[in-house]
């Protein structure tokens, strides 16, 4: 698997790299470290930045990996590399900041997230091995997020042996002609009533049980957002999945803006699915 890897200091670096030293662990990985200056003339800043990257990565990885800079605007360098073709997965250091200055900002996070084609992994807190994972699965109207991972990163879900799957009743985001008791049934109601939700945990189940994984569905009720980060909060999940969509239109809105705040909210290792 192609890995870019984007940094932009020392505390991201850590972050980011740990992380990645876990995943060579169980995938075969080639990775790529790039860092992103404003000025040509903040070569030397670049250059120490790579030199701490190769010192962590050379134990692991030995002459086998590859080093860019590139000049610019950070998320616009980082999202013209990712989408050259050339990689599988784009990983990122998210460190923590203050909450109130980075939703007005923004996040670079947030903004690669936005406008990449790549999927993109974005490590926080604690490196940790991604054998716990929630599956975030948007509804029947979007095709299949489980569908997606196993298309674009067969290699990551080989890894897995626990996977929670999650699906979240609001009345904001609900399909159409979806009934008022269905939106505050179980899981396993769902299923039995053959819902469109349901048929849709049907299926991700069935595959993810013919993997021999561990696996359990679970709906929650509430918005969105909240109810996704709440959930990754309350179990030792290693990583949070979730879409998001290129497409035009109101569902493109939707799922972009609830990417936007899910990569700020959650604590866990998140990796958005395009």
């Amino acid at each position: 698997m192609r890995v870019l890897i984007a940094t932009g200091g020392p505390g991201q670096t850590e972050i980011g790299i740990r992380q990645l030293i876990l995943l060579a662990q169980t995938t075969p990985l080639t990775p790529t470290v790039m860092t992103v200056i404003k000025n040509a003339d903040d070569q030397a800043e670049a250059d120490q930045v790579l030199a701490h990257a190769a010192k962590l990565l050379e134990p692991v990885f030995g002459q086998q990996v590859s080093f860019r800079t590139r000049v610019g605007q950070p998320w616009e360098e980082i999202v013209e590399e990712a989408d050259s073709g050339q990689y599988d997965l784009l990983m990122m250091g998210q460190r923590q900041s203050r909450p109130l200055l980075t939703r007005i900002r923004g996040l670079v996070t947030q903004k690669v997230v936005a406008r990449v084609a790549l999927p993109v992994l974005i490590a926080k807190l604690e490196a940790r091995p991604l054998h716990r994972v929630l599956v975030c699965d948007s509804g029947a109207q979007s095709p299949s997020l489980l569908q997606l991972f196993r298309a674009r990163l067969p290699e990551l879900l080989a890894t897995m042996t626990d996977v929670t799957v999650l699906h979240v009743m609001s009345q904001i985001s609900a399909a159409p002609g979806v009934k008022g008791e269905d939106l505050q049934a179980t899981a396993e109601q769902l299923i039995q009533s053959h819902t469109p939700e349901g048929a849709l945990l049907g299926q991700d189940l069935a595959y993810l049980d013919a993997l021999n994984l561990h696996t359990r569905a679970i709906v929650r009720h509430g918005l969105v957002v909240d109810e996704i980060a709440a959930e990754a909060r309350s179990d030792a999940y290693d990583l949070v999945v979730i879409g998001a969509h290129r497409d035009e239109g109101l569902s493109r809105f939707l799922l972009d803006d609830l990417a936007h705040e899910l990569v700020l909210d959650v604590e866990r290792a998140i990796l958005v699915v395009r």
